[in-house]
């Protein structure tokens, strides 16, 4: 392995690091949104300064080491056959590790946008929860239809012991839909889609 391809997948390890701290469910989408905020806004020196040197040492040691490399194997007529098969390999790892890097750059800024987004809805369902109890506990319990689907669809983040509660909070929800004298002309097909939520 040559210096640049040695380069080349340092920066793709801190690009697949960068994405898994990203993907991770351990951490809240709020906080990694505010941390990448932080970075990109309070240190936009620095930041523009790091997005420089990737995309200067991606095109050196990505694509000018490789053409000149090519160039060598083309033009040059002193090299045997193993050098030849060295070069040619060094030029494909190079192309291989910089492409996939520079595919993750788009990854990376997807995921980003994604984040802002899921932070986003999770503010605005946290808010509509807590507005939902306020009303709530003004109206004597009373559900009001309009934020039904804001705190049934609450955004969970495990799968596990998370989507249990999910469904409890969903049987309790119908169940103070069926109580409710709005939906009380409804109250037999409620009551089917509540029997077959309990058999499940």
């Amino acid at each position: 392995m040559d210096g640049s391809c040695i380069i080349l997948t340092c920066l793709l390890l801190l690009q697949m690091i960068a994405l898994l701290v990203m993907l991770n469910p351990i951490y809240d989408t709020r906080e990694i949104v505010d941390l990448i905020n932080t970075i990109t806004l309070e240190y936009k020196r620095y930041y523009y300064c790091s997005v420089y040197i990737y995309f200067t040492a991606v095109i050196y040691f990505g694509m000018y080491n490789p053409l000149r490399d090519i160039h060598r194997l083309i033009f040059s007529s002193h090299l045997n056959e193993y050098e030849k098969l060295i070069l040619l390999s060094r030029v494909e790892k190079n192309y291989v590790i910089a492409g996939f890097s520079l595919f993750l750059v788009i990854v990376l800024y997807g995921m980003r946008a994604l984040l802002s987004y899921t932070a986003n809805l999770a503010t605005i369902t946290d808010k509509r929860s807590e507005s939902l109890i306020v009303k709530q506990q003004n109206s004597d319990k009373k559900l009001t239809p309009e934020y039904i689907l804001a705190n049934l669809l609450r955004v969970k983040r495990s799968i596990s012991y998370e989507t249990i509660l999910f469904a409890n909070e969903l049987k309790e929800q119908l169940k103070m839909m069926i109580n409710s004298t709005d939906f009380a002309h409804n109250r037999s097909t409620l009551n089917n889609i509540l029997e077959t939520s309990n058999a499940l």
